[in-house]
């Protein structure tokens, strides 16, 4: 098996309050998720990989943020993912996620779609990993 990049974060943000409110910046967004990067391999790893090996897919997961941070919604949106393990993977996310915080301020509340993609890589010792 060849080696593939696991996951992207961040491309869709749209407010659900008055645009007189500050929005957060896709950097800011992108560095908050970028904290959390470990949560994410950790949930494609023990809860698919192990009962998949080849378990591929995206998972595009709805998250909203309150201006106190707080991820008050995780929900998944999309995904592709099939076989054993797709279902534990999907429900370790979103409740990883919901644990996730982002920057408090002047913010309005939020809906951040971050995709992610995930895809197996077998190491040179033959362990099945995200890279």
């Amino acid at each position: 098996m060849v080696a593939q990049v696991f996951y992207a974060f961040v491309v869709a943000v749209s407010a659900h309050a008055p645009a007189a409110d500050s929005v957060r910046s896709d950097r800011d967004i992108r560095l908050a998720a970028l904290r959390h990067v470990a949560d994410v391999r950790r949930c494609y790893e023990r809860e698919g990989l192990t009962r998949d090996p080849r378990l591929a897919g995206t998972l595009d997961v709805t998250v909203t943020v309150l201006a106190t941070g707080e991820v008050s919604d995780a929900r998944v949106a999309a995904d592709s993912m099939r076989g054993f393990g797709a279902r534990e993977v999907a429900a370790c996310l979103t409740t990883a996620m919901r644990n996730w915080r982002f920057d408090r301020g002047p913010y309005v509340v939020e809906t951040i779609v971050f995709p992610f993609k995930f895809s197996p890589v077998v190491t040179q010792d033959g362990r099945v990993v995200a890279s």
